[in-house]
């Protein structure tokens, strides 16, 4: 067996998991591991951010565009708390991202002495947010749970990890046992009955309907299969944005599936959480409804379903298909109603102001595969939820944690897992702030991607939804921004200012063309709030009128 520190055992078991790329910011307690990534430059590449969240930020986009596991790394204490808010968004997106960090020296852990980066308890702190965290606490420990973590990160629902190594433990060498990578446990086979039952269920609806979630972003095949062979609308929640391509006729989003659920008699709801259908579109009683989740958890929340199947996506929609009897069916007047509540929808986007002669102009510069990170901003809700798209992980937001500061990170990281394909992040000039540091990051490490900053001074969506609830009244939600052009050419980037969705398509088609960051900066008034549109359950504390 070789001879290895603690450091090297954490690497060799990221290049014997596929890992190539961590991204991070050094500091004491991590000296050890950044010399032992130095080590293997030519096999993972090492990219130092401006601070941690920005670090995991970019580690959730490289995961959420790629599937693969994205991995950071922070020092103790502050370093690991000021990326959990990233961590925590990779939780709501359901990714797999490593996180790895440092400790006190092992011999002084959980004395309290004030030493630099020390918590109470650091495992417990990652505990409130993930999953899996751990200690490695000898270097011959850490294969074992380098495998445990990928499983845990890979298995079932995804989701992300953390571990930490005391920074004399990372520094101490002893035979260490590299293993190979494991494959991630295998998801269980569908019970044979439950799809026979759902088949028949499927087969006597009069207006079924597919539901399908961020579990379905690798079976956009299956999808359309079932979804012409049953003629039944597929409605894309936003992680699934682009399974079914949005010029694909049976394709519809979630502005429009609260609309045709109105009908529905049989929904098959897969790898999707299903908290809005359930919570906030009503006829609970009376839609028959079909549960695909490979959490045998989930599959019962928020509301128990009459068929529940416990597998992945992929096994249980071929499973289905198998079992279905092929077989023509004659759904014009149902589909006719679909299409008119989209119609009725489109119409209503239309008045939004600014916002949706803005997502035409994003949508025409940008190819098919040409990728869209949309921060809680209006014009990135609205992208989300309306822009058309046409390839899976092509629109990306921050789930259900709503994080802002998400996009630019996250598009960096996306760039860095892929390369060929055309970024742009789309922020507020709230939640902009929050993460503006990290373009100096994407100078540094020459990463091309546009950012789009919508500037009206104020926190837009929080001021709009104030306004809504308390009569027009609002507080904490102006604010007094930086020249953004001035700021984005102080980093080095070329940045430029537009007044006319005219020159905003004009620049974003220039920008795209540049192999270098680029800023553009467009001023926007108030505007319609896209949020009125959405069937949601109550948020807390606010009421609903």
């Amino acid at each position: 067996m070789p001879k290895l520190n603690g450091a090297e055992a954490i690497v060799e078991g990221l290049l014997a998991h596929g890992v190539d790329t961590v991204f991070g910011i050094p500091g004491i307690q991590l000296d050890p591991l950044f010399d032992a990534l130095h080590a293997r430059q030519g096999q993972i590449r090492t990219l130092h951010t401006r601070h941690e969240q920005g670090a995991a930020f970019m580690a959730m986009g490289y995961a959420q565009v790629s599937g693969r596991t994205g991995v950071f790394a922070a020092v103790p204490g502050p370093g690991l708390l000021n990326a959990m808010a990233a961590v925590s968004t990779a939780v709501a997106g359901g990714l797999p991202v490593l996180g790895l960090t440092g400790q006190i020296p092992s011999y002084q852990i959980g004395q309290g002495l004030g030493m630099a980066h020390e918590l109470r308890d650091q495992l417990a702190a990652a505990r409130g947010v993930v999953e899996w965290a751990e200690r490695a606490d000898h270097p011959h420990q850490v294969p074992a749970l380098m495998e445990d973590a990928f499983r845990a990160m890979l298995s079932g629902r995804p989701g992300p990890a953390i571990l930490e190594m005391a920074p004399d433990r990372l520094a101490l060498s002893e035979e260490v046992a590299v293993r190979e990578s494991p494959a991630a446990e295998r998801a269980p086979s569908p019970d044979q009955e439950l799809i026979t039952q759902a088949a028949a269920r499927l087969k006597n609806a009069r207006c079924p309907a597919i539901l399908i979630g961020g579990g379905t972003l690798s079976v956009t095949g299956p999808v359309k299969r079932l979804a012409e062979q049953l003629q039944a609308p597929v409605i894309s929640t936003i992680s699934a944005r682009g399974v079914l391509p949005d010029d694909h006729p049976l394709s519809y989003t979630i502005l429009a599936g609260q609309h045709i659920w109105e009908r529905v008699d049989v929904a098959l709801v897969i790898g999707t959480r299903f908290t809005a259908p359930a919570l906030a579109w009503g006829r609970q009683d009376e839609v028959d409804v079909i549960r695909i989740d490979i959490d045998q958890e989930a599959v019962s929340r928020p509301v128990s379903a009459a068929v529940e199947i416990v597998t992945s996506a992929d096994k249980g929609l071929l499973a289905l298909l198998d079992t279905l009897e092929p077989g023509s069916v004659d759904r014009g007047a149902y589909l006719a109603f679909c299409a008119e509540a989209d119609r009725s929808v489109q119409e209503q986007l239309a008045t939004l102001g600014s916002l949706p002669e803005l997502s035409s102009t994003l949508r025409s510069a940008l190819p098919a595969d040409g990728v869209v990170v949309a921060d809680v901003t209006q014009l990135g809700s609205f992208v989300r939820y309306a822009m058309p798209a046409y390839a899976p992980r092509t629109i990306m937001g921050p789930g259900f944690q709503a994080t802002l500061g998400y996009a630019l990170p996250a598009a960096l990281g996306v760039k860095t897992a892929e390369p060929g394909r055309p970024v742009v992040a789309v922020c507020g000039d709230g939640g902009f702030m929050f993460t503006v540091q990290e373009l100096a990051t994407a100078v540094h490490h020459r990463i091309p991607v546009v950012a789009v900053v919508l500037d009206n001074a104020s926190f837009g969506n929080v001021k709009t939804i104030q306004a809504n609830s308390y009569g027009g009244r609002h507080i904490a939600v102006d604010l007094t921004n930086p020249d953004f052009v001035a700021l984005g050419r102080s980093f080095g980037i070329d940045s430029c200012r537009v007044d006319s969705p005219d020159a905003f398509g004009e620049a974003l088609t220039r920008a795209l063309q540049a192999d270098s960051p680029q800023l553009i900066v467009v001023p926007i008034g108030e505007v319609p709030s896209i949020w009125d549109m959405i069937k949601r359950p109550p948020s807390q504390g606010v009421p609903r009128h």
